[in-house]
């Protein structure tokens, strides 16, 4: 269920973060799968009204002059269908952010100038399933009653500004289904009861009751309410309920179907609407299906009932599969004037069955096959018809037909606070519970140790003294139960999460045929913060051994090349080392501890041998052998950065910082030559290694390595030859690439690099393979060329970037 905060607050006086309030929803027992914000990400959308529109000669297109609240109108071609003159529309102005990150420039397209894009609704994020079916193809125009101007931003008129809850509701909690219920849960969690509002309906029409002979089998259908609504104006909804029908999932129709989905969606009661002409028989029966019986859906499918099927039928032929979905024969058509509304309660294991036979599972049957509330079937059916009669112009016929109305008494169950205290290992008082139990709208009586509790009906899920015990302990807070240690005859040892994580580190590079080494974490003050690029307050010891051993270090890479030193004494030249332990530091008055993981590299990347040349490790073998840790580990590679640093004890120009998703990572580079000049046993070698701050990687590790299968279609490659100045890097020229190649771009890799005399001076050349793969369907070189037009344009504009 997608819950709108915008919405919730018509009940609640909420004044809280939306990401916080998901996270006290997820902590008392309902699981929040995620909070989406449907503007995050875009910019520079505004209202704009096209002034002129005009036809360009043989194409598609149309030249159009927008007003978007600027002194002078904007020239933007558009090659949308449903375009025109007069209209309100939404415009992306030149460097706007639409969805998928495509920034929106000023371009010529047929030689003509365009100064910015007018969108349709996909285009700016939406999905196709939610998009009116009038603009699915094309742009997306403004209701008159939508009350914008030019210039205004489109986010608060479209419902963009909205916090987007997504419920993950387990089939007990079936009364969060809605927003009243999702409400009265939010209204327990923050101590506030929900204010919902009358369900009232004017009768004006005549009565009508009369006019059908209804049937209904009580065992079918306990509970069936009818109301007829005459004069009905087919025509869109009002803008306000397209918003939240949209932002619940929902694809608007038209005014008569958004009110009996919004409806379902504000009370949790499944709602239908037909057009009377169907029932020019008199008659209005629920039954099961016959043998043999066909209907055609609304969606258009064809299916053969099953005689265990729950039907409407108008006497002749069967106008609804209940509790599923409507068919076609008893549609609600643009020349519909009189409409017969349906609210009810159907056997909910028939409405799971059929809709799972058909393999046609919706709305309606999921909330029927949980349950609902059967105390809201009538205000469900007058909160219906009073939105028709002020949104449909319609005339509500007097009286409602009751074809059946069995009642359901509220659940009383009687438990004692002991009890309850017992269960949950508190020590509450009776006054606290029924403090719970009034945020929770549960009617209570104490009388000494009982407890009486009167459950209302929209809460079908609570019915035994157990259920009580969650209640009172969710809303009491699980993290308020005090931790108690259980008696046990013994206990199983194992690895913490954080020390599975650290031994999957330690295997891998292992893998890559390094040595594990052990040395000292006290060493002298210069080491501790050397080969480290933000050193911080050190941690000294007090009386030390000796003055090499009196701090504690602040990096491990410093003990692995005294493991050099030691070696390459003893004329071992060729060295894979590495080692996992802790650093130290002494920030903001704290004594801090992190694990780290370093590796140090010298001499060939392969042992001497006969069959190969050597060929000498350098700054690119260690980084990838670096790149092959992260990718074993699951981590994607495009979050990973490597800038150029200078660094105390590390090469100049050979050093990089390491950033993983914008947070500082460690380093990676050569020792500098000043380091290895000065021991004898260093001189003329050449380290390489990096260091790695394990508490910053640790949350982007993957739980495992999932395979994927090879694609079946084929990709498409192509080089891009450029020319830059010298001061632009590698990484700035792919950050780029990819945030404007789409999503198709599989791979991107430097293929060559060039610096002399045959480009001019302050310049350098690099060239770089792309590679496109839809894993879905063949790429065609229209798409693959658009996007590398789109990436030549990006690199001109934003780094100065010549194509060769």
């Amino acid at each position: 269920m997608l819950v709108s905060y915008n919405w919730l607050k018509d009940f609640l006086k909420l004044d809280q973060e939306p990401n916080a309030l998901a996270e006290k929803i997820t902590r008392t027992g309902v699981e929040i799968a995620g909070v989406e914000h449907p503007q995050a990400g875009l910019k520079k959308l505004v209202v704009g009204h096209i002034l002129d529109c005009e036809d360009i000669e043989g194409t598609h297109l149309h030249l159009t002059h927008v007003n978007v609240g600027e002194d002078e109108p904007l020239q933007i071609v558009c090659g949308a269908p449903n375009v025109a003159a007069g209209q309100d529309v939404i415009v992306a102005l030149h460097g706007a952010r639409i969805a998928g990150n495509e920034k929106i420039k000023k371009g010529k397209i047929r030689g003509i100038e365009s100064f910015g894009m007018i969108c349709g609704m996909q285009e700016i994020g939406f999905s196709d399933s939610v998009v009116p079916q009038d603009v699915v193809d094309g742009i997306y125009v403004f209701p008159e009653d939508a009350n914008v101007k030019p210039g205004d931003d489109i986010y608060e008129a479209l419902g963009m500004d909205d916090y987007i809850l997504d419920f993950d509701i387990t089939p007990n909690r079936a009364d969060t289904l809605s927003m009243e219920g999702a409400a009265y849960e939010v209204g327990a969690i923050v101590a506030e009861k929900p204010i919902l509002s009358e369900a009232k309906v004017e009768e004006t029409g005549a009565d009508w009751t009369g006019e059908l002979s209804v049937t209904v089998d009580p065992e079918l259908a306990p509970k069936f309410y009818l109301r007829k609504a005459t004069n009905v104006k087919i025509g869109p909804s009002p803008l306000w309920m397209q918003r939240r029908l949209w932002n619940a999932g929902i694809r608007p129709i038209n005014n008569v179907v958004d009110i009996t989905n919004y409806v379902m969606l504000l009370t949790g009661q499944p709602m239908h609407a037909y057009d009377a002409r169907s029932f020019t028989s008199g008659k209005f029966e629920v039954r099961k299906a016959h043998s043999g019986e066909k209907l055609v859906l609304l969606n258009e499918k064809e299916v053969d009932l099953d005689p265990n099927d729950i039907v409407i039928t108008n006497g002749n032929e069967a106008v609804m599969m209940a509790g599923v979905m409507g068919a076609k024969n008893s549609e609600v058509e643009n020349d519909t004037t009189d409409v017969i509304l349906e609210s009810a309660v159907f056997d909910g294991t028939l409405v799971r069955k059929a809709a799972l036979r058909h393999a046609n599972r919706t709305e309606a049957s999921s909330r029927f096959e949980k349950g609902i509330n059967w105390d809201n079937v009538q205000r469900a059916i007058d909160i219906a018809a009073s939105l028709l009669a002020q949104y449909a112009g319609a005339t509500i016929a007097q009286g409602i037909v009751k074809a059946t109305d069995q009642a359901k008494p509220a659940t009383r169950i009687e438990t004692t606070v002991s009890y309850i205290n017992n269960v949950l290992g508190t020590e509450m008082s009776g006054d606290e519970m029924k403090t719970i139990l009034d945020r929770l709208n549960f009617d209570s009586e104490i009388s000494d140790d009982k407890l009486v509790v009167d459950v209302p009906n929209r809460r079908w899920d609570v019915s035994i003294p157990a259920d009580l015990v969650e209640e009172i302990g969710r809303i009491y807070g699980y993290d308020n139960i005090k931790s108690t240690q259980p008696l046990l005859a013994e206990t199983n040892g194992g690895y913490s999460k954080a020390e599975e994580k650290i031994r999957r580190v330690k295997r891998i590079v292992q893998g890559q045929g390094l040595l594990e080494t052990i040395s000292y974490s006290l060493t002298s003050p210069e080491k501790a913060v050397r080969y480290t690029m933000n050193p911080k307050p050190v941690v000294a010891v007090d009386w030390p051994l000796n003055s090499s051993r009196s701090t504690l270090r602040q990096n491990v890479f410093t003990g692995l090349v005294d493991a050099a030193s030691y070696n390459m004494a003893r004329k071992q030249k060729q060295l894979a080392l590495f080692e996992q332990s802790r650093v130290y530091d002494h920030e903001n008055g704290t004594y801090n501890e992190h694990e780290h993981l370093a590796t140090l590299y010298a001499g060939e990347t392969f042992a001497e041998n006969w069959q190969h040349r050597g060929e000498k490790i350098d700054f690119y073998f260690v980084k990838g052998q670096l790149e092959n840790l992260f990718i074993a580990l699951g981590i994607d590679l495009n979050t990973v950065e490597y800038r150029a640093v200078e660094v105390d004890g590390m090469h100049p120009t050979r050093t990089a910082a390491i950033y993983i998703d914008k947070q500082y990572l460690g380093l990676i580079g050569m020792v500098a030559h000043m380091i290895t000049v000065a021991e004898k046993s260093l001189r003329g070698a050449e380290l390489y290694g990096y260091e790695i701050d394990l508490d910053v990687l640790s949350p982007f590790i993957t739980e495992g390595m999932t395979a994927q299968a090879a694609p079946k279609f084929p990709a498409i490659e192509r080089d891009l030859s450029l020319m830059v100045a010298k001061n632009v890097t590698n990484q700035q020229l792919e950050n780029v690439i990819r945030a404007n190649a789409g999503k198709y771009l599989n791979q991107l890799k430097v293929i060559d690099v060039y610096e002399g005399s045959h480009i001019e001076a302050g310049h350098k050349s690099l060239a770089y393979n792309l590679t496109f793969l839809n894993p879905n369907d063949t790429l065609t070189d229209e798409v693959v060329n658009k996007s590398i037009d789109q990436i030549v344009a990006a690199l001109e504009e934003d780094l100065n970037v010549k194509v060769r």
